[in-house]
C-alpha cells in the first residue's frame, strides 16, 4: 500500500532526494550507518570537557580495547567505529588540556595579572551587547576578538601559548580584522574547562597591529578588505550586508538591520555554511564542465575551492562544518561511493569534533548541523508533498507544463527550506535570544533567491578587486548587482520587523527551549494526522473507503 506524501512528513528515511517531487521511483533506505558515531562523539565530546582526567584515560583504553578486540574478531562495524571515536575524543581532550595549561597563560589568568599577549586574530571584531551573565559585556561600546595565543608575559616572565584568549576591548578594537598579527595588554580572567577560550583578556589599551603573514592569509586578508572596498559605494545596507553574505564580515551592517535580522530569522544568512560552500562548489563544477574537463579533475577543482573560500571566510564552525561535509561529499565521489548527504554530515561531525570538541558546546555548530540535518532529512519530503499534488494535476483545467512544473517545484522547496530550518533550529535559537520569530519562513522564502547572486556576484567582486584598474571596474559591476540582491534581503529584513507579529515572546532558557521543542513536534505531528484523516491520496482518481473503517485508504 502507498502513502500519500503528506503521510511521511516525519519519515524521511525511505525518501531519496534524487527522486525530486515525482514519485517513489527509485527510493532506498537511508544510509545512516555513521550516525551512531557522529551522535557517539557530539555527546561524548560534550561530557568530556568537562569530567577528570582519569575518566578521560579510562574511557580512552576501554575504547581502544573494544575497537582491537572487534578487529580481531572481524566485526568492525557500527560498535567499533564508535568505540574509536570516543577514544579519539578523549584523547583530543586531554591533549588540549595539557595544551591549555601549558605556559604561564591560566596560571595569570586564576591570579587575574595584567599580561601582554600576542597572537593571531582568528575573528573580526564584533561588537558585544549587553549580557548580565558577563561582566565584561556592558552597555557601553565593546569589541570582541578571538586571539590565538602565541606568547605570553607577566609577571617579569615571558611563556609560549597554544591556546585561544578572547580579548574584549574598547576604542580602537574595531579595527581587527581576521588574521592580523595583535599585541594586547590587559587583565587575564580564567575561563571554565568547557570554554573553548583558555582565558579572556580585559584589554587596557588600543592593541598593536601588523598585517597578516603567510602567502595564505594574506591572500585572504587582501580579498576581504578588496571586498570592502568596492561595497564602500553602496547604500548603507548593501555595504554592510554583502559581505557578511559573501564571507561572513558583519562589522559594517548597521545596527538596527542586525536586529531586523533577528526578529525575522535572517541571521543565518550572514554565517557563511553550507549553502556558500554549496554555491562555490557548484560554480566550479558548472565551469569545470563547460571547459570540457572530465569528472576527477572537475572533482578535485571543486575540492580545492571548497578550500579556499574556507580560508577566506574563517573558521567560524558553521564554516568548518561546512567545508568538511563538502570535502567528505568530494572524497566520496572520488571513491565511487555515493551515499547522500548524511554520510558526509555525519563524517564532518566525526571529523570536526576529533579535531575540536570544544565545537561540542558551541551554538554556533549545533546550529550549523542541525540545520543542515533538517535540509537534508525533512525538506525534500516536505517539498514533494507539497508539490506532487500540483504537479499531478490536482488542480482542474491546467495543463502541466515545464515551466509550470519548475515553478511549483521552486515554490515548495522555497517554503519547506526555511520551515525545515526554522523548526529544527528554533530551541537552540531560543537559548541565545528571547522569542520566536512568527515570519521566519515567509521572509527565507522572500529573501532567499536574492542570497545566491549577492554570494557568487560579491565573490567574483572579491576575486577581480586586486586585477588593476580593469579589475576594479569589473569588481564595481559585480559589486553593484550583488549590492542590489543584498538590499532586497535588507528590505525584507526591515519589513517584516516592522510587523506587530514579528516576534513571539517566549522565555529563554532550558527549559523554555525544551517546551517549544515539543509544540513544533506536536504541530507537525498534527498536520500529518490532518493530512490522514483529511486530504485525498493520490492525484488523479477519488479517494476511496476502506471497508468497516472510517477515514482514506492508503
Amino acid at each position: 500500500m502507498s502513502r500519500h506524501p503528506a503521510l511521511r512528513l516525519l519519515l524521511p528515511a525511505a525518501h531519496d532526494p534524487a527522486q525530486g517531487a515525482h514519485g517513489t521511483a527509485g527510493a532506498r533506505p537511508l544510509d545512516a550507518r555513521l550516525l551512531p558515531a557522529a551522535a557517539a562523539a557530539w555527546g561524548w565530546a560534550a561530557l568530556a570537557l568537562v569530567v577528570p582526567a582519569a575518566v578521560l584515560a579510562v574511557v580512552a583504553l576501554v575504547g581502544i580495547a573494544m575497537a582491537a578486540g572487534c578487529a580481531v574478531r572481524r566485526r568492525a562495524g557500527g560498535a567499533a567505529l564508535a568505540a574509536v571515536v570516543v577514544a579519539a575524543v578523549a584523547v583530543s581532550v586531554g591533549a588540549g588540556r595539557l595544551e591549555r595549561s601549558a605556559g604561564l597563560l591560566q596560571p595569570l589568568a586564576v591570579e587575574q595579572a595584567t599580561a601582554v599577549v600576542e597572537g593571531v586574530a582568528a575573528s573580526d571584531a564584533v561588537r558585544t551587547r549587553p549580557d548580565p551573565a558577563r561582566s565584561w559585556a556592558t552597555a557601553s561600546p565593546r569589541w570582541v576578538v578571538r586571539l590565538d595565543a602565541r606568547t605570553v608575559s607577566g609577571r617579569g616572565s615571558t611563556s609560549a601559548a597554544h591556546a585561544e584568549v578572547l580579548v574584549v576591548g574598547g576604542a580602537g578594537w574595531d579595527g581587527v580584522r581576521r588574521g592580523d598579527r595583535v599585541r594586547a595588554v590587559g587583565r587575564l580572567q580564567p575561563t571554565g574547562r568547557a570554554d573553548p577560550a583558555a582565558a579572556v583578556l580585559l584589554a587596557v589599551r588600543a592593541p598593536q597591529l601588523r598585517p597578516a603573514t603567510g602567502l595564505l592569509a594574506a591572500t585572504g586578508q587582501r580579498l576581504r578588505e578588496g571586498l570592502v572596498a568596492v561595497c564602500a559605494p553602496l547604500p548603507a545596507d548593501a555595504r554592510g550586508l554583502l559581505p557578511g553574505l559573501v564571507v561572513g564580515d558583519t562589522t559594517a551592517v548597521p545596527e538596527d538591520l542586525d536586529a531586523a535580522m533577528r526578529a525575522t530569522g535572517l541571521t543565518h544568512l550572514t554565517s557563511v555554511s553550507g549553502g556558500n560552500t554549496a554555491l562555490v562548489a557548484g560554480a566550479v563544477l558548472v565551469v569545470a564542465t563547460a571547459a570540457g574537463a572530465r569528472r576527477r579533475p572537475r572533482l578535485l577543482l571543486a575540492g580545492a575551492a571548497l578550500v579556499a573560500y574556507a580560508a577566506l571566510a574563517g573558521g567560524e564552525p558553521s564554516v568548518l562544518r561546512a567545508a568538511a561535509m563538502g570535502l567528505a561529499a568530494v572524497l566520496g565521489s572520488l571513491l565511487s561511493r555515493g551515499g547522500g548527504g548524511l554520510p558526509a554530515l555525519c563524517l564532518a561531525v566525526v571529523v570536526l569534533l576529533v579535531a575540536d570538541p570544544w565545537l561540542s558546546r558551541q551554538a554556533g555548530f549545533a546550529l550549523s548541523v542541525l540545520a543542515t540535518g533538517a535540509l537534508l532529512l525533512l525538506a525534500p519530503v516536505w517539498a514533494a508533498a507539497l508539490a506532487r499534488p500540483l504537479l499531478r494535476g490536482r488542480v482542474p483545467g491546467r495543463r502541466a507544463t515545464p515551466v509550470r512544473d519548475a515553478l511549483v517545484t521552486g515554490a515548495s522547496a522555497a517554503v519547506a527550506v526555511p520551515l525545515a530550518a526554522q523548526l529544527v533550529c528554533a530551541p537552540v535559537v531560543l537559548l541565545l535570544a528571547p522569542g520566536v520569530p512568527l515570519l521566519a519562513v515567509p521572509a527565507n522564502a522572500l529573501a532567499g533567491p536574492a542570497v545566491a547572486p549577492a554570494t557568487l556576484l560579491g565573490l567574483l567582486a572579491a576575486l577581480l578587486e586586486p586585477l588593476g584598474p580593469v579589475g576594479r571596474w569589473a569588481a564595481a559591476l559585480c559589486a553593484h548587482g550583488g549590492g542590489l540582491a543584498a538590499q532586497w534581503v535588507a528590505v525584507v529584513a526591515r519589513t517584516g520587523a516592522s510587523s506587530p507579529v514579528a516576534l513571539l515572546p517566549w522565555p529563554q532558557g532550558p527549559g523554555p527551549a525544551v517546551l517549544l521543542a515539543l509544540v513544533s513536534v506536536v504541530l507537525v505531528l498534527a498536520v500529518r494526522l490532518l493530512a490522514r484523516w483529511v486530504w485525498p491520496v493520490r492525484a488523479g482518481r477519488p479517494p476511496e473507503r476502506r471497508p468497516g473503517r472510517r477515514g482514506w485508504r492508503s
